[in-house]
C-alpha cells in the first residue's frame, strides 16, 4: 500500500482541493479507500483522449460507489447550458443528449451553487427532473448524488450518480466523490485543451498543405518557345513552406528574365514575403520591363517600403536574348552563377546589397556572351551549405567538381537532378534539408535562333 504521507502532496497534480480531513481516520477498509483514491486520481489526471477519460472515470467511481446510471455533463459557455457528454447504464455506455440550465433540477441547482447535492429519496424531492425520455431508459430512479467539477471556482461540469435504491450514497460516497472531482475536473480539462491542440495542430497542417500548394503553383516548371535554350528548375523546400523563389517571365520576342530568390528566415513568414516578391516583380515586368540592374533596384524600393520585420532578399535577375545568345544579369546578394564551358566552371562575380535593407541601393550589370554547349546555374546557398553528419558543406568545390562531369548529352532538367542527387547523398538521404534548395539550370543549344515571331512560353 502507498505511504498514506503522500496524500499531502495531491495538490501537485493540479489545482484541486485537498483530501478533506474527515476522510483521513484509521480504520483499514479507510485506508483502503484513500489508496484507490489516490491511484485512481493519478490515474485519471494522465488520460488525454476524452472518450476514453469518460470510460475510465465511470469504471473507477464504480469500485468507490456503487451506481446503475453514471452521467457526466459539461458546462458551454456559450450556450449557458449543461450538456450531457456521456451516460453508462451499469457496465454499458449510452446516448447522452440532454440539457440542463443552471438552477433547474437537481443538476442545475447543484451547478449553479457550486456544491454537492445528495437526494435519498427523489420522489420526496421536488426539485427531480425524470430524464428517462432524454436516455431511452425505463428506469425507476430513486436516489441521485450530483457533484460539481470544479476548476478552483470555474465550472467545468458535474458528475451525476443515479439508482433504483432509496439511500444508495451515503456521506462517505459524497465525500469521497467531491475529492475525486478535483481531479476529475483537472483530467477533463487537460483532455479539453489537449483536443484543442491537436484539432488546432490539424487546422494547421491543412493550411500548410494548401499553401503549400499554392506556392508551388506560383513557380513555372520551365519554358519553351526560347530558341537556342534548354531551361530547368528544381526546389527542394526545407520546411512545408519555403522562402526560395524563382521565376522566369516573358521579356519580349526572343527574349526571357530568370529570377532567384532566397528570402531571410524560412517558414510561412517567408514564404509570404517571397509571394510578395513574386508578385511585384511580375507587377514591374508588365509595367517596366527594364534591363536587370533597374529592375533589381525598382523591386529593392518596393521591397523596402514594405517594411515587413526587417526581412531581406538575396536575389539574382537576369535576362536571356536568344539572337545574341547574350546574358545579362544583377545581383542582388545571391550566391555568384556558375558558367560551365567545356569542362570548366566559373563564377560569374557580380555582387550587390540585398532587396530590402537600403531604400536608394544602386546595382551593377554584367552581361556575358553564351556559346552552345555552355551552361549557367543558379543555385541558392541552400545547395552549396547542405552539410553531412561530420558537419561538412557540399560547397563549391564539389559542386564544380560535378559540373565538369556533365555530359553534352545531359539536358538542364537531368543536370538538375544530378546536382540534387549529389546534395542527397553528401547529406544523407533520411536527411531533412536545413534550407531550401533552388537550382535554375540554362543549358545553351545550337538550335538555330531565327525564329523569333514568338514570345517564351512559361509552364
Amino acid at each position: 500500500m502507498e505511504d498514506l504521507s503522500k496524500l499531502g502532496t495531491l495538490g501537485l497534480l493540479g489545482d484541486a482541493d485537498p483530501v478533506p480531513q474527515g476522510l483521513l481516520l484509521s480504520s483499514a477498509e479507510q485506508a483502503k479507500t484513500l489508496s484507490l483514491l489516490y491511484e485512481v486520481s493519478r490515474e485519471l489526471t494522465s488520460i488525454l483522449d476524452r472518450e476514453e477519460l469518460f470510460r475510465r472515470i465511470a469504471q473507477r467511481v464504480k469500485k468507490l460507489v456503487n451506481y446503475h446510471v453514471f452521467t457526466v455533463m459539461l458546462w458551454n459557455e456559450r450556450t449557458q447550458l449543461l450538456e450531457g457528454v456521456f451516460a453508462m447504464h451499469y457496465d454499458d455506455s449510452i446516448p447522452a443528449r440532454f440539457r440542463v440550465p443552471l438552477n433547474r433540477g437537481i443538476i442545475g441547482i447543484a451547478a449553479a451553487e457550486r456544491r454537492s447535492i445528495r437526494v435519498n429519496n427523489v420522489a420526496n424531492d421536488p426539485r427531480y427532473i425524470d430524464c428517462g425520455d432524454c436516455t431511452n431508459l425505463d428506469l425507476d430512479v430513486r436516489s441521485e448524488l450530483v457533484v460539481p467539477l470544479l476548476l478552483q471556482d470555474r465550472l467545468i461540469g458535474v458528475l451525476d450518480l443515479e439508482s433504483t435504491v432509496t439511500h444508495a450514497f451515503t456521506e462517505e460516497h459524497e465525500r469521497l466523490l467531491v475529492t475525486l472531482a478535483s481531479y476529475i475536473a483537472i483530467a477533463l480539462e487537460n483532455a479539453r485543451l489537449y483536443a484543442e491542440a491537436r484539432e488546432n495542430e490539424q487546422r494547421l497542417r491543412d493550411d500548410l498543405d494548401t499553401a503549400r500548394e499554392i506556392q508551388r503553383q506560383l513557380l513555372p516548371t520551365g519554358a519553351r518557345e526560347v530558341p537556342g535554350l534548354d531551361l530547368a528548375a528544381a526546389y527542394v523546400p526545407a520546411r512545408e513552406l519555403g522562402g526560395d523563389f524563382y521565376d522566369f517571365l516573358p521579356y519580349g520576342e526572343g527574349r526571357i528574365a530568370i529570377a532567384l530568390g532566397d528570402v531571410s528566415g524560412k517558414g510561412t513568414a517567408a514564404a509570404l514575403y517571397g509571394s510578395l516578391a513574386i508578385g511585384t516583380m511580375r507587377e514591374l515586368v508588365v509595367d517596366h520591363p527594364t534591363e536587370p540592374a533597374q529592375m533589381l533596384a525598382l523591386l529593392n524600393s518596393r521591397m523596402h517600403n514594405a517594411r515587413l520585420d526587417a526581412r531581406f532578399i538575396a536575389m539574382l535577375f537576369a535576362v536571356f536574348d536568344a539572337p545574341t545568345r547574350k546574358l545579362t544579369l544583377s545581383n542582388a546578394g545571391g550566391p555568384y552563377p556558375l558558367l560551365v564551358r567545356e569542362g570548366v566552371a566559373r563564377e560569374i562575380q557580380v555582387a550587390g546589397v540585398p532587396l530590402g535593407l537600403l531604400a536608394m541601393a544602386e546595382y551593377d550589370e554584367l552581361t556575358v556572351d553564351l556559346l552552345p554547349g555552355d551552361i549557367v546555374l543558379f543555385a541558392s546557398d541552400g545547395i552549396l551549405e547542405s552539410e553531412n553528419v561530420s558537419h561538412e558543406e557540399f560547397g563549391p568545390a564539389r559542386l564544380c567538381s560535378l559540373l565538369g562531369q556533365i555530359s553534352p548529352q545531359d539536358s538542364a532538367s537531368e543536370i538538375a537532378d544530378k546536382i540534387l542527387s549529389a546534395t542527397n547523398l553528401h547529406s544523407g538521404q533520411d536527411t531533412p534539408p536545413h534550407d531550401d534548395r533552388t537550382l535554375l539550370v540554362l543549358r545553351v543549344t545550337d538550335e538555330d535562333s531565327s525564329d523569333l515571331s514568338k514570345l517564351p512560353i512559361i509552364y
